[in-house]
Parts: structure tokens; C-alpha cells; sequence
């Protein structure tokens, strides 16, 4: 095992650093189509959110109104 202040490295050191220099020389270049669904999808997800909450809002609402007409007790969350 070698210490951060040695300068000598071990195989396990020389033959990680070669791998990582394969690595960084293949890695990806991002493709411009990819970036531009990826933010039309975004964006599409920003805009849905607001009514979805309110959506769930209401069903909750409902479904907890027609328990109480019903006659089920529920137990409050904690």
C-alpha cells in the first residue's frame, strides 16, 4: 500500500491509471438531439405538474368526502 506523499506507485496504481487514460480518451460526446429532448421533456413535465397536484387534491378531497358520507372513520396521518 502507498501513502499519498510516496512517489513510487504499486502495479495495482500503474494499471489503474492506464485504464482511467482508456476512459477519459473514449468518453461520450453529447449529441445535440438528445439535449433538445431532454429539455422539450422538461419542460413538458414543469408545465404538468401544477395541475397534477391540484388533480390529486381534489381525488383526495373526494375519496375522503364519500368515507365520511359512508360512515368510515380513517385515522388521521401522523
Amino acid at each position: 500500500m502507498t501513502t499519498p506523499d510516496s512517489d513510487a506507485d504499486g502495479p495495482a496504481e500503474r494499471a489503474l491509471e492506464e485504464r482511467l487514460e482508456v476512459v477519459r480518451a473514449l468518453s461520450p460526446r453529447a449529441d445535440a438531439g438528445l439535449v433538445v429532448a431532454v429539455v422539450r421533456a422538461a419542460r413538458w413535465q414543469r408545465a404538468v405538474r401544477g395541475p397534477l397536484i391540484l388533480g390529486e387534491l381534489l381525488a383526495r378531497a373526494a375519496v375522503e368526502g364519500l368515507g365520511l358520507l359512508v360512515g368510515r372513520r380513517r385515522e388521521p396521518r401522523r
